[in-house]
């Protein structure tokens, strides 16, 4: 059973598809992309689990030093049930995203594994979006999604916001994917593009390189959608201006919404991390 969280993100997709009819193709994979990751959690909240992260206390030197809460090893990744998942995900993506059917037989599950020891340790996106990425990659980023997103309900809560003035993500070090500005010169909520954690960060400045004086924006065809870009580490940042759109806001939909932004940045030559 979908946690309230994860529903009022299947919720809010269904509601986008009918202000979005054109990315119809895009809202059915992700429905059932998100189907299969949210019925995965179950597995991973279960606390007769050998390491249950309810029970990973709030590290303070970490929240003092900007070092994420939590390591990879640290997500237990575990044989059988993630390989299940793995699979899962293989055929849709063959099915769904013109993935060509692989010609080897399925690789072994520690390779599945280092891939997405790969993916973490880069703290970028789950999935590249700047070029294709081989099956095995892509799958494996959409396999570690689960398990970064439960640890992240379990920790986040817990941490106070005014401790963390990083940007990047607090609980698994993940650069942000979308932003929203919160009233007229008020804060700036960003969202993690890895576990889906929302975090304050200062209104003003880029969160990949700090810098202020070179950053910039355009607005999007909506007129409450932005996307800022930064003339310093070249590095873009789509946003969302939530004076326009108080009510019914999923930040993790709207990044999909959005997706005609990042291809307008990247071939412009921006890069998302």
């Amino acid at each position: 059973m979908s946690t309230s969280h994860d529903q009022n993100i299947l919720d809010h997709l269904r509601k986008a598809q009918t202000r979005h009819a054109h990315l119809a193709e895009l809202f059915s994979f992700y429905e059932q992309l998100f189907h299969a990751q949210f019925d995965f959690k179950v597995h991973l909240r279960r606390e007769d689990k050998p390491v249950y992260p309810g029970k990973k206390e709030i590290n303070l030197t970490y929240l003092a030093e900007g070092t994420p809460q939590i390591t990879f090893d640290e997500l237990n990744i575990e044989g059988a049930p993630f390989v299940d998942l793995y699979k899962n995900i293989v055929e849709l993506l063959i099915r769904n995203a013109d993935y060509p059917a692989p010609a080897k037989k399925m690789p072994q599950p520690d390779m599945i594994v280092r891939y997405a020891r790969e993916i973490f340790d880069s703290r970028g996106p789950l999935v590249g979006s700047s070029q294709p990425a081989e099956l095995v990659r892509t799958a494996s980023g959409f396999v570690l999604a689960p398990y970064l997103q439960t640890a992240c309900e379990f920790i986040l809560p817990r941490i106070p916001q005014s401790a963390w003035h990083c940007g990047y993500c607090p609980v698994c070090g993940g650069v942000p994917s979308f932003g929203a500005f919160h009233g007229e010169g008020g804060s700036r909520t960003l969202l993690c593009s890895r576990c889906n954690g929302e975090w304050t960060f200062r209104r003003v400045g880029c969160p990949f390189c700090l810098e202020s004086d070179q950053q910039t924006y355009f607005p999007g065809a909506e007129g409450a959608y932005r996307l800022y870009v930064c003339g310093v580490c070249n590095r873009y940042l789509k946003a969302l201006d939530v004076r326009e759109r108080a009510s019914d806001l999923c930040l993790p939909v709207e990044c999909i919404v959005t997706v005609s932004m990042d291809i307008a940045a990247q071939e412009k030559g921006y890069k998302c991390y």
